[in-house]
C-alpha cells in the first residue's frame, strides 16, 4: 500500500453517528428488561418448535463452542499444522498483493520455501485441508481489494501496557447487574436499585510531527459518564505535560529546570471543543477559551467556526451532561500549542465483569521511541547538553553514565543541562518520573 494512502486511511474518522444524549441513553438503557434463560424458554417462538428442532438447537448451543475450541487448540498445538496455516496465510496475502500491484517490476523473484508442498503428504495436513475445503464460509479469502487494507505494522499497532492501567479514583456506584424481576440495575449482593452509569471509550490521536495533516493513535481510555472532562484530560499521557519548567532569574536568564508541574510557573491552561461548545479550565482572568475566541475574531467570517463558550468548566462538566457522536473527532488544546483529537469509540452500559474502581482506565498506550545517547548509541538519552565545547554538537543528547564519565565542564556558566522527558511512568500502574541513574 502506498505510504501516503495508508497514512490518510488511518487518519480517516467516520462517518459519525447521530448525536447521543448520554444522560438520556443511561436512563433508557437502565429501563430495558434483560432477557433471561427462562424468558427464552417461555417465548412463543420456542414453544412452537418441535422437540427435534429444540434438541438440535440445544446441541449446537452447548457443544459447538467447545468443539471449535478443541479443534483450534489441537491445530495450533501441532507444529506441522500451525506452520502449514502460517504458510497458507502468507501465500494468500502475497497473492492478493500481487494481483493488486499491476505496476510491479517484472524480473526474477526470490524463490520461496514451499513448506506446504513438502508437508502435503502428511495425514494431519490432508485432514486439515479437507476440513477447510468443506467449510461453506468464503469470507476468509483475500481478493485484490483486500490489499487496500494491508500494510506493514507500525509503532502505534503495539501496546506498551501489559494490562489495563488504573489512572484515577473513579468508582462504579455498585457492581452493575440487572435484576431478573424488575429489570433495573442492582447490586450483586442487594436487590436495591442503584444509580445508573455508563462507560465511554475514547481514543486520543496526535498529529504526525513530519506530516501535520496525518494523525496517529496515542492512547485509549475508558471513563465513567459521571466523571468530568477534567478527570479524563488529566489521565492522558502527554510529553508536553511532563516538560521541565524553566526557572529564570531577575535578568530573564534560565537558571535551572524543575519537574514540579504544580508550581506557579507551570502552564495549566487547557480546553476541549465538543459539538460547538468550548469547555475551558475556568481560570480567573483570560483563560484558553477567551484566547481562542480572540484569535477567531480576527479570521474572515466564512472561515470562522460557529462556537460558543460553555457555562460549565472542564472540572464541572460531566460526560452524562453531554451530547456526543461516535467516530466524530473533538479538538483538545493544552500546554500552549499541544493539540490532540479525541474520538468517541463506544458508549455502553457497564457489565458485571468491568473493573469496579480506578476510572479512567487506560486500555492502550503507544510505545515511545526514545532517542539514543549520542556517545554510546546504546542507552536512551536522559539529558540534553547545550554549549559544551567537548561535544560535537549542541544540543547533544547523552545518557547518565556517559555524562558522568565525561566529568564536569570547564566553563559551567556557558553549559546548560536540560533534563529530557521520561516515559516509563506511563507504562506501569502508579508510576511516576524515574530519575536518570
Amino acid at each position: 500500500m502506498n505510504v501516503d494512502f495508508s497514512r490518510a486511511h488511518d487518519s480517516f474518522f467516520g462517518p459519525p453517528s447521530k448525536p447521543i444524549d448520554v444522560g438520556k441513553f443511561i436512563e433508557e438503557t437502565a429501563r430495558i428488561h434483560a432477557a433471561t434463560a427462562e424468558d427464552v424458554l417461555l417465548h412463543t417462538s420456542w414453544q412452537e418448535l418441535s422437540q427435534e428442532n429444540r434438541a438440535t438447537i440445544e446441541a449446537e448451543c452447548s457443544g459447538s463452542i467447545a468443539e471449535l475450541k478443541m479443534i483450534t487448540e489441537d491445530a495450533w498445538n501441532n507444529p506441522m499444522v500451525s506452520a502449514h496455516l502460517y504458510t497458507r496465510h502468507d501465500d494468500a496475502i502475497s497473492s492478493a498483493l500481487g494481483q493488486a500491484d499491476s505496476l510491479a517490476q517484472k524480473g526474477r523473484k526470490r524463490k520461496r520455501f514451499d513448506l506446504a508442498g513438502q508437508c502435503g503428504s502428511a495425514p494431519e495436513l490432508q485432514a486439515l485441508q479437507e476440513r477447510l475445503l468443506s467449510t461453506p464460509l468464503k469470507c476468509w479469502e483475500y481478493g485484490k481489494e483486500s490489499s487496500l487494507f494491508m500494510r506493514t505494522s507500525r509503532n502505534s499497532d503495539f501496546n506498551a501496557l501489559r494490562s489495563v492501567k488504573k489512572t484515577g479514583q473513579g468508582n462504579l456506584s455498585r457492581r452493575h447487574q440487572r435484576s431478573s424481576v424488575t429489570g433495573l440495575s442492582c447490586d450483586l449482593n442487594s436487590e436495591e436499585p442503584v444509580t445508573p452509569d455508563a462507560l465511554i471509550t475514547l481514543t486520543v490521536y496526535n498529529r504526525v510531527p513530519w506530516v501535520r495533516s496525518y494523525l496517529v493513535r496515542m492512547s485509549q481510555h475508558v471513563v465513567l459518564a459521571s466523571q468530568t472532562l477534567g478527570d479524563f484530560m488529566e489521565s492522558i499521557p502527554c510529553d508536553s505535560s511532563g516538560m521541565p519548567v524553566e526557572k529564570v532569574n531577575s535578568e530573564g536568564d534560565v537558571t535551572e529546570y524543575s519537574f514540579d508541574t504544580h508550581s506557579p510557573d507551570a502552564e495549566s491552561g487547557r480546553l476541549l471543543l465538543i459539538e460547538g461548545l468550548v469547555y475551558s479550565d475556568g481560570r480567573s482572568g483570560m483563560d484558553y477559551a477567551e484566547k481562542l475566541f480572540s484569535y477567531m475574531s480576527k479570521l474572515p467570517g466564512e472561515k470562522r467556526p460557529a462556537t460558543m463558550k460553555s457555562s460549565a468548566s472542564l472540572n464541572r462538566a460531566t460526560f452524562n451532561s453531554l451530547t456526543l457522536r461516535i467516530n466524530q473527532p473533538y479538538w483538545m488544546l493544552h500546554q500552549g500549542n499541544c493539540e490532540h483529537f479525541i474520538v468517541v469509540d463506544q458508549v455502553r452500559y457497564p457489565h458485571p465483569s468491568d473493573p469496579a474502581s480506578g476510572y479512567p482506565l487506560m486500555l492502550y498506550l503507544a510505545p515511545t521511541l526514545s532517542e539514543l545517547c549520542r556517545a554510546c548509541s546504546k542507552a536512551p538519552a536522559v539529558i540534553s547538553v547545550v554549549n559544551d565545547i567537548r561535544l560535537g554538537e549542541s544540543p547533544c543528547l547523552l545518557c547518565g553514565p556517559c555524562w558522568r564519565l565525561m566529568g564536569p565542564p570547564k566553563d559551567d556558566a556557558e553549559v546548560a543541562i536540560v533534563p529530557l522527558v521520561t516515559h516509563h511512568g506511563s507504562w506501569v500502574e502508579g508510576g511516576g518520573r524515574r530519575e536518570p541513574s
